[in-house]
């Protein structure tokens, strides 16, 4: 008895789960069917799944790619903050000084200022965890301490889509806002704002509330640049930068607002995988990171109905090694990246450092990159990089997340299962710097 009594107090969750996905998804505005890429078939590896060493891009001027290190590197100490992170994709620092972590197979956690991290939140909607998709980012509401909210993004399985076995890459990215329950055991009143079409994505907050989206375009090994022309293309969200409000509601000055098939969503066009966002703390332009195929990874400013130019440009090659339109690196009307990589770093969180610890690092862009295993520090004068110094090589680990935390200490957080969530500190007394 006791145990069919557990089996039909798991049948009631799950149906209750079942319910709240279905009420969640039907919330979301009316989509059509998005394309996604057949299914790979089991033990079958693409042909030519590595492009071969040596493709180096001639840049747009000196400093693009390549800057010299800093004349100085300034010494830091490593202290752990927590660990146990497992698959962490990213997080952000609540008004009282804790962390609001994601963990991308479907996790929500907060960790407070003893490192301890909780068990996971209750709440969250339906994800599609497969491959590299499922909870991305979380962020608090600037009147968090007032309101509680936050925004997240995650990818679903959207309705209608009932391949057997699913398409690559079948979730759709989601961009919905919940309320932190006041015992902080679960979110409520999960709304969602968007269905951004795209195969995952961030979410900021600007200064003036709206939140900024990326949404990414299908990519990798096996997958065709040129075959997702979606990023030029204005009727689908896919490859772009979107703008809402916190509602959900369109801002009036959006670029393609009142446009004849063009999505009102659509702030900036042409991007393919935009892993870190971070707002400029002096100009309060969005600066983005961006994975590149094989090579060709940037950092770009983005301005308002501007053209980012993937998959017509770009400084990388596709995954088996054949140009992408035939190599072309520029083009008239289309926006080239404040920096590029070459070969790949896979930058992933990226943000701004404004504290008083690292005097040296003052409005200075901090770059966490997962294939290259470091933080890039970039040293900027305007919108142009002078300097690049990279560090923490010392814990050869991949970095997936940075922030600056209210002690004007830097926070790391590394990839993959057993990663932590470190910080750096001015390092006392004579010593190497760690770079």
């Amino acid at each position: 008895m006791a145990d069919m009594r557990r089996t039909f107090r798991c049948l009631a969750g799950l149906a209750a789960a079942s319910a709240m996905a279905a009420a969640v998804l039907a919330q979301a505005p009316p989509a059509r069917l998005v394309p996604r890429p057949p299914a790979q078939r089991a033990g079958e590896p693409p042909d030519g799944s590595a492009a071969p060493d040596g493709y180096a891009p001639i840049p747009q001027w000196a400093g693009q790619t390549r800057a010299p290190r800093p004349p100085t590197s300034v010494p830091y100490s490593v202290e752990t903050v927590a660990t146990g992170v497992m698959s962490g994709y990213g997080f952000e620092f609540l008004p009282d000084g804790r962390l609001l972590l994601t963990e991308r197979p479907g996790r929500l956690r907060i960790v407070d200022k003893s490192g301890r991290i909780s068990p996971p939140l209750g709440g969250l909607p339906a994800l599609w965890t497969g491959g590299p998709q499922g909870l991305f980012a979380a962020v608090p509401d600037r009147d968090f301490a007032r309101n509680r909210t936050i925004y997240f993004t995650y990818t679903a399985r959207q309705p209608g889509d009932t391949a057997s076995p699913p398409p690559r890459l079948a979730g759709v990215l989601m961009v919905a806002r919940a309320t932190l329950a006041a015992d902080e055991s679960a979110i409520e009143q999960v709304k969602v704002l968007l269905n951004a079409e795209g195969i995952g994505g961030r979410v900021i907050q600007a200064p003036d509330g709206t939140l900024f989206i990326t949404s990414s375009v299908p990519a990798g090994i096996g997958i065709s640049s040129e075959a997702w022309p979606q990023p030029q293309q204005l009727d689908s969200l896919m490859g772009k930068v979107l703008r809402i409000n916190p509602d959900g509601s369109i801002p009036r000055d959006n670029p393609f607002v009142g446009r004849q098939g063009a999505r009102p969503e659509i702030y900036a066009l042409g991007i393919r995988d935009d892993q870190g966002v971070a707002i400029h703390p002096r100009t309060g332009k969005l600066w983005v990171s961006e994975h590149g195929p094989r090579g060709g990874d940037e950092i770009n400013v983005i301005e308002k109905g501007r053209n980012y130019g993937f998959p017509v440009i770009g400084y990388g090659r596709d995954y088996n090694g054949q140009p992408i339109n035939g190599d072309r690196t520029a083009q008239p009307g289309l926006e080239q990246p404040v920096y590029f990589w070459n070969p790949d770093i896979a930058p992933a969180g990226i943000a701004f450092y404004t504290g008083r610890l690292f005097p040296e690092w003052r409005d200075n862009l901090f770059v966490a990159a997962l294939a290259g295993k470091h933080l890039v520090r970039l040293v900027l004068r305007g919108e142009r990089v002078v300097a690049e110094e990279r560090l923490l090589t010392e814990l050869d680990t991949r970095i997936r997340d940075v922030r600056q935390g209210p002690d004007g200490a830097l926070y790391v957080l590394t990839d993959r299962d057993g990663g932590r969530i470190v910080k750096l500190v001015p390092k006392t007394g004579a010593g190497a710097p760690h770079s």
